[in-house]
């Protein structure tokens, strides 16, 4: 690890379709599920993660920073918006149609004009064609956006990305080897999970502001959890909403049913009712039915209780759901190795909402107590050293 410099030029940029897909039930919006996405009525996330980016920027940054901007939707408007005192919007890219090769041709430009660290908003597919472009010549942050954000170059929110680069810029922060890795996107469509890694690139790190990569492949015992959510939890009448991840899946399998790994389903007296639900489906059923349970499971490596793979919970949504409506499981393994849980639901008043204690069944008659945190809120994550479970 090493220091970061005083003042610094940063190069920003926006994948403004990025995370389009996740209300709308998708695994991504990289190629043709972009166009599906838009079919489906999917809205524009980045946008939104940029604008917090840069106002926390604005905020908390004591040094010099001279942020130079892609054009467009992919920096420039939102840069004007922030109402940033000052930057540099490049000619880059020259549509509103933006590809893939306009982030390779966007930080090409940057290395051009000498910059010190790189930050994009974005997903994994992001994140590699950032690794592509840069060769790793200067080092990344990413701010996520994406339905998938499993490589480990990423802050753990818009807000955490200001505090990391503001801290770096200012001497404070440091520099790391952050992993990029990315999914087949067409073995997702078929819900099957398949991760291959792209490279390893230097990235910029503060305290516990940035996430690790996904943990994958970890068969983790769920037998006695799963036993118990059968014999014990479960009831009739209740309108069960299983959330992405092996977990939710042997949990479904138990019941008799069959489960999407990735989605959500849900289960009604032994039958399911819904598969592969979007945030529209899981609003309906909501307003349906009376009694309600939505299970979650949590990102193993990352700590992501809302906000990664399960981007259907809308803030809307979740107001509706309430905190007590939700039951969290998880492996002892995987809850172990966390220090805590992270909620990023896209509205940091709503984070606010979700955090505080979880009880987490992890197997039969067996609960944790997890705190979740906003991670929209860097002080709290910086003041949180405990350790995430206690048994109870």
């Amino acid at each position: 690890m090493s220091r970061g410099p005083t003042s610094c030029r940063v190069g920003f940029l926006v994948n403004p379709i990025a995370g389009m897909g996740g209300a709308v039930g998708l695994k991504g919006t990289d190629g043709r599920l972009y166009v599906e996405a838009l079919k489906r009525g999917a809205k524009p996330v980045a946008p939104a993660r940029a604008l917090r980016f840069l106002s926390r920027l604005s905020e908390v940054c004591s040094c010099r920073i001279e942020l130079l901007v892609a054009g467009s939707v992919m920096g420039c408007r939102y840069a004007s918006e922030a109402c940033l005192e000052s930057y540099v919007c490049l000619d880059v890219p020259g549509s509103s149609e933006t590809t893939r090769e306009d982030t390779v041709r966007v930080v090409r430009e940057f290395l051009r004009l000498g910059v010190d660290a790189i930050v994009f908003v974005g997903g994994d597919g992001t994140a590699r064609d950032v690794l592509e472009a840069s060769e790793g010549l200067v080092p990344v942050l990413g701010v996520p956006s994406g339905v998938k954000v499993y490589s480990s170059v990423f802050a753990v929110s818009p807000e955490a990305a200001a505090d990391i680069l503001s801290d770096y810029c200012r001497g404070e922060g440091a520099l790391d080897v952050g992993e990029v890795v990315d999914v087949n996107e067409e073995a997702l469509q078929n819900d099957a999970l398949e991760i291959k890694p792209y490279g390893r690139v230097s990235t910029l790190s503060s305290g516990n502001l940035r996430v690790g990569t996904k943990e994958f492949g970890a068969a983790e015992d769920v037998e006695g959890l799963v036993e118990y959510f059968v014999s014990e939890v479960y009831r009739p009448g209740v309108l069960y909403i299983l959330g992405p991840g092996s977990t939710t899946r042997a949990i479904a399998t138990g019941l008799g049913v069959s489960k999407t790994l990735l989605g959500f389903d849900a289960v009604l007296d032994g039958r399911l009712v819904g598969k592969d639900l979007s945030a529209e489906d899981i609003k309906r059923l909501i307003a349906t039915f009376k009694e309600v349970c939505v299970v979650l499971s949590i990102v193993g490596g990352q700590g992501y209780l809302i906000g990664r793979g399960n981007q259907q919970l809308t803030p809307e949504i979740l107001k509706m759901i309430g905190k007590d409506r939700i039951m969290v499981v998880s492996s002892r393994g995987k809850l172990r190795r966390l220090r805590h849980v992270l909620v990023d639901t896209g509205d940091p008043d709503v984070d606010r909402e979700f955090s505080g204690y979880y009880r987490v069944v992890t197997g039969f008659g067996e609960e944790y107590v997890v705190k979740a945190l906003p991670a929209s809120d860097p002080e709290a994550l910086r003041s949180h050293q405990s350790p995430s479970g206690t048994p109870r």
